[in-house]
């Protein structure tokens, strides 16, 4: 069977969350507050604690198994099949929102007289044939663009720092808490929770017993970027970074290095489009996973075509706007995916536990 490794997984989780982190958590954040920014954006780690607390104790209580593999083991053929086609929506709804967000951001950045549906089209195409593929190549691809981004990253960051003015951020501390709060929640428990759909690849984890130190590991690291990012943008942008739905693609846009070098936001865009199509391929893997439990069926090889051309046409026909989707991270996202991912799995781990605490009842009694 394929497996992959912890690095492996790492950085497939580092770049499912940073994909569209990058491109609408500063804007998002900035929206609440931009002298605490920074703050929020450390949300992301109560996000992956709650993950790596559920993944705890999903590989002790079900090994080697999926969320919705363990949902038909807990409930029943019926009620099992009934969380697994909820799983699925969530699926679609989640992967048609980063496809909105993909073909939104490629449209407005550098693609403006290309219809939408088409730059999504080749997204999802994309991604479709990846996730075909199988989890192995995903991961390799992950790990292929990893150099890529070492080299890149650090020069638009040098070069983006000499625009640094820290009177945007000062005083520090100086917004109420409160403020700082609501700029968190969406990347607590939106950005954040996303780090669960690993429980769908636990099956082809080479070490699936560490599985939560690695959701913490690649979410501390995910934070740190994420609030390194956010300082540069506020920092560099100030007060405008409030109505930017891209201060991350503007900041890039502003970074001027002599005569020649110029408009090197090309390579943030082209950055952005690589993990925003992995980002598709590993929810759609999580996908297919889900439609394979529910269906029973022994082969995968059928599912990806239909998950991507269903999230697809969600994506084209849900969200008619970037200010659709905004609207929907910001006021259904959080309570949906703790719904989801964190409520409905506790809600199923305590109810085997009851199960498995009857059983020994019954053993005992028998004796």
């Amino acid at each position: 069977m394929v497996q992959i490794s912890r690095y492996q997984l790492v950085l497939m989780l580092i770049w499912t969350v940073l994909g569209t982190g990058i491109v609408t958590m500063p804007g998002t954040i900035a929206q609440f507050t931009l002298r605490d920014a920074w703050v929020s954006s450390m949300g992301l780690v109560l996000g992956a604690v709650l993950c790596a607390a559920i993944a705890w104790v999903h590989v002790r209580l079900f090994p080697g198994r999926t969320l919705t593999q363990a949902a038909i083991d807990v409930l029943g053929p019926a009620w099992g099949r009934a969380y697994g086609v909820w799983y699925i929506v969530y699926g679609i709804i989640t992967t048609a929102t980063i496809g909105r967000e993909l073909s939104a951001f490629i449209g407005i950045s550098v693609l403006p007289n290309t219809p939408d549906n088409l730059v999504s089209a080749i997204a999802f195409a994309v991604s479709m044939y990846l996730a075909y593929l199988g989890i192995e190549v995903v991961a390799r691809v992950n790990e292929f663009i990893l150099p890529l981004a070492a080299l890149v990253s650090p020069v638009l960051f040098l070069l983006s720092v000499r625009l640094f003015d820290p009177s945007a951020l000062e005083p520090i501390l100086g917004d109420p808490a409160s403020a700082a709060w609501r700029g968190a929640v969406v990347p607590a428990f939106a950005y954040g929770l996303e780090f669960s759909i690993a429980l769908q690849w636990t099956p082809a984890l080479r070490s699936p017993r560490t599985l939560p130190v690695d959701i913490l590991l690649a979410g501390a690291i995910s934070a740190l970027v994420l609030s390194t990012l956010v300082v540069l943008t506020v920092g560099a942008l100030g007060e405008p970074t409030r109505y930017l739905n891209y201060p991350v693609l503007e900041l890039a846009r502003a970074i001027r290095q002599g005569k020649f070098v110029e408009r090197l936001d090309t390579l943030y865009v082209m950055g952005v489009a690589i993990t925003l199509v992995l980002k598709l391929s590993a929810f759609q893997l999580a996908v297919i996973e889900a439609v394979k439990d529910v269906s029973a069926s022994a082969e995968r090889t059928w599912i990806p075509i239909p998950v991507a051309l269903l999230a697809w046409s969600c994506n084209n026909y849900v969200f008619r706007n970037v200010f659709d989707v905004t609207d929907f991270i910001l006021r259904d996202v959080p309570g949906y995916f703790l719904t989801t991912v964190v409520l409905m799995p506790i809600g199923l781990y305590m109810l085997r536990a009851v199960q498995s605490r009857k059983r020994a009842l019954r053993r005992l009694k028998r004796t």
